[in-house]
């Protein structure tokens, strides 16, 4: 396989028990992934070139719990495959906890306020 497959959505679940919020995404399904790049941002653009940190690196699990964040995080996936080729950028997911202002929605992308 010559690139990696981008992954087509990012999706930010709650548990309104345990009050942390869980990302999840679509699995890529090419023969050779890896794993996954999970990265974050405190503000918009959220890219790889825009001051992004790598959250974690992660093998073929998609779900990733994020916790509490007390403030607004963006966040992107991307896919890897066994020769470290990286795909693009899935969508921008949004956490916004509960009291915070309501985050703008990036273009394409999912925003979540948790909601006490």
């Amino acid at each position: 396989m010559n690139s990696v497959r981008a992954i087509a959505a990012v999706i930010v679940f709650w548990s309104s028990a345990a009050w942390s919020a869980t990302l999840t995404w679509e699995a890529n399904t090419e023969s050779d992934l890896a794993g996954y790049h999970v990265y974050q941002c405190s503000s918009l653009p959220c890219t790889k070139k825009s001051g992004s940190s790598r959250l974690i690196t992660l093998g073929k699990e998609t779900s990733l719990d994020i916790g509490s964040p007390a403030q607004i995080v963006y966040y992107f996936i991307t896919a890897y495959n066994k020769k470290g080729h990286e795909s693009g950028p899935s969508n921008i997911a949004v956490f916004a906890p509960a009291g915070t202002l309501k985050a703008p929605p990036p273009p394409g992308g999912l925003s979540i306020t948790v909601v006490p």
